[in-house]
């Protein structure tokens, strides 16, 4: 009788386990960080002056649900040439893609934080966290020895989203 208790005992947990976990995933919050490792190897095309130690991140915080506002900061070293500009691009790893949204560098920026503010785009936020492997950010660089077409590049999806 005692091993039948045990035996009954255990088999409600798992049934109880596995009829709440389905509603525990679907409760989980939607995504508020999203963090992208950018590096020369993942640019697409190839960037041939940077080398391996051209390296970045970048860091996306949705600060207002209502109006899909996002604190951002990009960071990276190493890079060839006067940094020009930064994106997020619409396209799966390893295809270039259309720009969806400008990150403005600082000017003057070569290493550590070249940029970090703020954009509102709802839109975007929603189809991040929906496809977050659909988006990638990627940093470029001026001639003559930079890479205006990108020079490090990663994805959304890699890294993020996070919930916090």
């Amino acid at each position: 009788m005692k091993r039948m208790c045990m035996l009954l005992g255990v088999v409600g947990a798992t049934v109880l386990a596995l009829a709440v976990s389905p509603f525990a995933e679907a409760a989980q919050p939607p995504a508020n960080t999203f963090v992208a490792v950018l590096s020369a190897a993942e640019e697409v095309p190839l960037c041939a002056p940077a080398t391996n130690a051209a390296r970045g991140h970048a860091i996306f915080h949705v600060v207002d649900e209502a109006t899909g506002t996002v604190a951002y900061k990009l960071v990276a070293n190493n890079l060839p040439g006067d940094i020009v500009a930064a994106h997020i691009h619409i396209a799966p790893k390893g295809d270039p893609g259309p720009i969806v949204q400008p990150l403005p560098p600082t000017p003057g920026a070569e290493n550590g934080v070249i940029a970090e503010g703020t954009f509102t785009n709802p839109d975007l936020v929603e189809a991040i966290r929906a496809n977050p492997d659909g988006y990638y950010v990627n940093v470029h660089t001026g001639p003559p020895t930079g890479c205006p077409s990108g020079v490090i590049r990663g994805q959304l999806g890699d890294r993020g989203p996070l919930n916090q």
